[in-house]
């Protein structure tokens, strides 16, 4: 199972895909050879569209997004990135309070953030 946390503003989500989906979105999105940086561009704008909107306005379609997007970004720590980029296992993502970005942790990092605290 992989897991990608999402906070913007007051919103907060887990998004938790099986391994076998996973793999089967990764093998699909990797066929057509994406541009890498792009799509994880594109894989950030889509999830911070998909968290201004409430559950009952994403259609089909929004929700296929936020699901590749995840697959997509986890794909992208986990295995693309290199040096201090790269994250082993789950994600957090913090949107700037500004809206002008996202910081992305591994998930841990959310258990040494509440010790700070």
């Amino acid at each position: 199972m992989i897991t990608v946390y999402y906070k913007s503003g007051a919103a907060q989500w887990k998004y938790e895909l099986e391994q076998s989906e996973y793999d089967y979105i990764i093998k699909n999105v990797l066929e057509d050879k994406p541009d890498l940086q792009e799509m994880f561009d594109d894989s950030l704008e889509i999830l911070r569209d998909v968290s201004a909107m409430d559950e009952d306005e994403m259609d089909e379609d929004d929700q296929i997004d936020q699901t590749i997007a995840i697959a997509y970004l986890w794909y992208y720590f986990n295995v693309v990135a290199e040096g201090d980029d790269r994250i082993e296992g789950d994600l957090v993502l913090l949107e700037d309070e500004d809206g002008t970005g996202v910081t992305i942790l591994p998930a841990a990092a959310l258990d040494d953030l509440e010790d700070e605290e």
